[in-house]
This record gives C-alpha cells, sequence and structure tokens, in this order.
C-alpha cells in the first residue's frame, strides 16, 4: 500500500507585522516543532528593519550574535534556516549593484550553513515605479522578479554548493485584497513570472485568499500548472497581524486538502505574534503538515492543550476558544454581539478566573487584551438576561481557580 505523502518541507514562516520573536521564543518553537516533524523554519519578521526597510546594511555585531546563534539552534533541532530578503521597496530591478549587496550580504549567512534563501517581494506596488525598470523590463513587473533572482543565481559564488532560492512574487494570491491595496497587477502575472523565471526557482503562494478558510486540491492543482515551478504554500494561519490585531486564532487548522502535497512541496504557516499562545494552533498545523492523510483537527487540538497545560485546564481552553471564534464571527457578520447559552456563561467565567490564577505566566501574559474582553462579554451577556441581579464583574471577582499547568 502507497504511504500518503507529506510535504517536503514543514514548518513556519515568520513573515508578520510586528515586534518580532525572541531568540528564547524561537527555541521554544523548535522545541515543540522538531518532534512533530518540522523541519523548516523561514527568518522574514517585517519588522526586522535589516530584513526589510534596510535590506542592503549587514546586521550590526549585537543583532548578528542573536542570528548566529539561532541558527545553530535550528541546525541542532534538523530544522532548515531560511533567511529571506525583502528587497522590493525602492529597489531598481535594472541596476546591477543591488545583485552585489544581497550577495555579500548572504555571503555572511551562508559561512554560517545557511543554504536556502528567499526574496520576497510581497506587499509592494502592483507596478513598476522607475521608468527605466518600465523600459527595460516592458513594464512587467512579473518579468523583472523573475530577471533579478535570474542574476542573483548567476552571479553567485562558483563556491557555494547546494544553494537554493525561492520567491515571492508580488502576486501571490486571486484575492482582490492584494489589487485594493496595492494597485492592479499586469494581466497574467504567473504566466510571465512563470516564463522567465529559472526553473530551479520555488514559489510561494498563499491560497485562493491572503488568509485563507479553505485550500482545496483543485485551487492548488490550477496555480501549480500556471506557475510551472516547484510550489510553496505561505498559509496565513494563525497569524493576527495587521486587521486581524483583535483576534486571536487558537484552534486547529481546518480547510486544509490532504492531497496538497501532490502538488506542493513546502508548507510554512505565519505565525500569531503571541509566541506562547500560538504553539497551540502550530501544534496542530504540523500535525497537518507531516501526516495530511491522517489529520484530525479536534483530536490534534486536544493532545496539544493536554501536553502544554494538562487534562483539566482543557474545559478553561475549551471557553477560550469557543470566545475567541465567536468574537470573530460577530467581528465578521457586523453584529453586536452572539448570545450564549448561561452553561457558556459558567465556563467563560471560569476561564476568566483561570486566565487570573496563571496570571504570571508568559501565556496569561499575551492573553492580558482578551481577558478584558471575556469579562466584558460575560457582563454584558448576564446583565442583559438578568438586569436587576449583582453585575457580573462582582460574581466573576467571586470565582477562584487554581493554577493548572502551562
Amino acid at each position: 500500500m502507497k504511504k500518503p505523502r507529506a510535504f517536503d518541507h514543514r514548518g513556519v514562516v515568520e513573515g508578520f507585522f510586528g515586534v518580532p520573536w525572541s531568540l528564547k521564543q524561537r527555541e521554544a518553537l523548535f522545541e515543540l516543532g522538531a518532534p512533530r516533524g518540522m523541519n523548516t523554519y523561514i527568518y522574514a519578521p517585517k519588522d526586522d528593519p535589516y530584513h526589510r526597510k534596510y535590506w542592503r546594511r549587514s546586521y550590526p555585531r549585537p543583532a548578528w550574535q542573536k542570528l548566529s546563534r539561532l541558527i545553530t539552534r535550528a541546525q541542532k533541532s534538523r530544522i532548515e534556516f531560511v533567511y529571506g530578503f525583502h528587497p522590493g521597496e525602492g529597489l531598481c530591478f535594472s541596476e546591477e549593484r543591488p545583485v552585489r549587496i544581497l550577495l555579500d550580504k548572504a555571503q555572511r549567512f551562508y559561512d554560517a550553513g545557511v543554504k536556502t534563501f528567499a526574496v520576497l517581494f510581497d506587499d509592494i506596488p502592483s507596478r513598476l515605479a522607475r521608468s527605466k525598470d518600465r523600459a527595460s523590463f516592458n513594464g512587467s513587473l512579473a518579468a523583472a522578479e523573475a530577471l533579478w533572482v535570474n542574476r542573483i543565481i548567476a552571479a553567485q559564488p562558483s563556491t557555494w554548493i547546494d544553494v537554493q532560492w525561492w520567491l515571492c512574487p508580488s502576486y501571490y494570491s486571486e484575492d482582490s485584497l492584494l489589487e485594493r491595496v496595492f494597485g492592479r497587477f499586469e494581466p497574467h502575472f504567473l504566466d510571465i513570472l512563470a516564463r522567465h523565471l529559472d526553473g530551479r526557482v520555488a514559489c510561494f503562494w498563499t491560497g485562493p485568499r491572503v488568509v485563507c478558510r479553505e485550500i482545496s486540491l483543485t485551487h492548488i492543482r490550477r496555480i501549480a500548472r500556471t506557475i510551472k515551478h516547484p510550489l510553496l504554500l505561505w498559509d496565513n494561519y494563525p497569524v493576527n497581524d495587521l486587521s486581524m490585531s483583535d483576534e486571536l486564532h487558537i484552534g486547529p487548522l481546518h480547510g486544509r486538502d490532504p492531497r496538497l502535497p501532490e502538488y506542493v512541496r513546502g508548507y510554512f504557516n505565519n505565525p500569531l505574534l503571541q509566541a506562547e499562545l500560538s504553539l497551540i494552533p502550530l501544534a496542530t498545523c504540523f500535525d497537518y503538515a507531516a501526516e495530511p492523510a491522517r489529520y484530525d483537527p479536534e483530536k490534534s487540538w486536544v493532545e496539544i492543550v493536554r501536553e502544554r497545560f494538562g487534562y483539566r485546564a482543557l474545559p478553561y481552553w475549551r471557553a477560550i476558544r469557543r470566545f475567541c471564534e465567536t468574537k470573530q464571527t460577530t467581528k465578521t457578520r457586523g453584529k453586536r454581539r452572539l448570545s450564549a447559552a448561561s452553561s457558556d456563561l459558567a465556563q467563560l467565567r471560569a476561564a476568566v478566573a483561570y486566565i487570573r490564577a496563571n496570571r504570571r505566566k508568559r501565556w496569561a501574559r499575551e492573553i492580558s487584551p482578551w481577558l478584558q474582553a471575556m469579562q466584558q462579554s460575560s457582563e454584558a451577556e448576564e446583565n442583559a438576561d438578568n438586569p436587576r441581579t449583582p453585575t457580573s464583574r462582582h460574581r466573576i471577582s467571586n470565582v477562584r481557580a487554581k493554577p493548572i499547568g502551562g
């Protein structure tokens, strides 16, 4: 019997807008992920200035020492460290110097053992801004991005061995959100990219949306046949940056077809800004990536909650998850609130007490903005049903829970 396929590259792309994770938080990620099949980590935090805004500059010594330790830690965990360059803003594609700058900077990483690099053109204007570039590439951003990566490959040192280059094109999803934010893309962007790009370069794609509820085999098969290059899936779950900053995605991964490895070489999740809480949903993502055909979302989620917080904490985390999912549904549907059953309300109050009892733990500090929202929600629900009863603020203050796990 043929063994179900798994993704060749499995792991995390730290690619969000916001405060980058610390060295200790990334080490905790490796500790959790490696036993679950994580084998790749892509370093690409948007707010690391030397990754994006000042990508031409070398890392100062203190910052480089931290990155060097992270690379070593990844290698010890048998996790491939991929460094991402984000050179798109203000780049003149037709100049030679930026290629040399990138390779000089990459040499330091290569010497530290990094063999895979990603060139990321996500979230930049959809058209070439410079007249020189428009003339050089016939007005095509897709051709400019492809040919620029080709020049990097052609110019890399001959002494480099087994180096891979990955590319995130500016058009990385069919979501209309991209054009609303960055402008209209040229027609047939992916076809033009595929025609010009070195065939060895793998390409990132996020799916039918920037943030997807579902990613189907039908969709991925069509994209793979269009792009004609190894495909890497940048899955924006459970990330909560920018407009999602008031959301907390701690439930299991859902809606990813188990047959995606037939067309996708690498599968990477963009995590929450809250590193400790992120480990809950990321564990389910790792379980999916390692064995898509056997992945059970609820079973995976229960196992990670029990592992990190103990079996007695499971009801509290169910209530926290239910609150976060309901809050997101309310936001999406534009309603003021969704009524909760009395049993749910009691569980929510118990969850509030549980978080308070563990307030000195890292995950409890991360969840503090939602703790206030949970308390306010429980008050609103109870007061709406019982306008003459004492406020639930008083009732919640009398609920006690002992610290459990975590």
